[in-house]
C-alpha cells in the first residue's frame, strides 16, 4: 500500500499562527503511519512572496519527499519545485493550470504534452493541479474552477493510467469522478468554505484546518479525511 498525505491552501503569510496550522496538520498521524510522500495541490503562500515560500520550506523540513504545485495565489516561479515524484509504483505527476492575473484555471497545451512525456514510462499516474475540474454546487467558487475541463478529459485518455486526480482551492473535502477517474479535493489548511453562498465572510478561519489521506492498493484508491481539533 502506498499513502499519500495531501493538503491545500495553507495560504502562509509570514505569521506563524498560519504556520501552526499546517504544522497541526502535518503532525496528525503517528511514525507509524507516516506517509510515503506529501502532495500540496496549491496556494501555498498567500502573496506568493520569497519568505512566505522560505517559511514553507522550513515547515516542510524533514517531512520526506513532497511535490507543490501552485495556486491562483502563489507565483510558479518561486514555488518551483520537482516536477514529479515517483512513490510506491505512482507516479505524481504536479501539473501548473494557473492563469497569471486570475482565479480560475486552464490547462496549456504545453502543460498537458509534458505530462503526457512524463507519464510515458509510468505504471500508474496520480495528476495534481490546484483549480479542480468539476462544480462542487457553491455559486461562488464554481466560476473560479478549471475553465474548460475537455483538454484534461483527453489527457486522461492519453495518459491511460490515471489512477486519481487531486485538487484543492475550494477550502473544502469533497469527492467526485472526472473522465471515469476518482477526483479528490483537500480540506483548506487557512480556512473552511461557509455553504451558503450568501453569507459573508464565505470561509470561516475558526474551524480546524484539515487533509486528505489517500491510500493506493492494487489500483484502488481509498481516502479518508482528518482534522487537527
Amino acid at each position: 500500500m502506498t499513502t499519500l498525505l495531501h493538503f491545500s491552501d495553507p495560504h502562509l503569510d509570514g505569521s506563524t499562527e498560519r504556520a501552526d496550522r499546517l504544522r497541526a496538520v502535518l503532525d496528525l498521524l503517528p511514525v507509524s503511519r507516516r506517509p510515503d510522500a506529501v502532495v500540496v495541490t496549491g496556494d501555498v503562500a498567500d502573496n506568493g512572496a520569497a519568505e512566505e515560500y522560505a517559511q514553507f520550506r522550513a515547515v516542510m523540513e524533514d517531512r520526506g519527499p513532497w511535490l507543490a504545485v501552485p495556486g491562483n495565489h502563489d507565483d510558479p516561479v518561486l514555488l518551483a519545485g520537482v516536477p514529479f515524484l515517483d512513490v510506491g509504483g505512482l507516479r505524481i505527476l504536479g501539473l501548473d493550470v494557473t492563469v497569471a492575473g486570475e482565479d480560475h484555471g486552464e490547462l496549456r497545451d504545453e502543460v498537458a504534452e509534458q505530462a503526457v512525456s512524463l507519464a510515458a514510462d509510468a505504471n500508474s499516474t496520480v495528476l495534481a493541479f490546484h483549480q479542480p475540474p468539476v462544480r462542487i454546487g457553491h455559486s461562488y467558487v464554481d466560476p473560479m474552477c478549471l475553465l474548460d475541463a475537455e483538454p484534461l478529459a483527453r489527457l486522461v485518455e492519453r495518459i491511460g493510467n490515471v489512477t486519481a486526480i487531486l485538487c484543492g482551492h475550494v477550502h473544502t473535502a469533497a469527492a467526485s469522478s472526472f473522465a471515469g477517474v476518482p477526483l479528490l479535493i483537500a480540506p483548506g489548511i487557512v480556512s473552511a468554505l461557509r455553504p451558503d453562498p450568501d453569507q459573508r465572510p464565505l470561509v470561516d478561519r475558526t474551524q480546524p484546518p484539515g487533509m486528505a489521506l489517500h491510500s493506493f492498493e492494487d489500483g484502488v484508491v481509498t481516502t479518508t479525511f482528518h482534522y487537527a481539533g
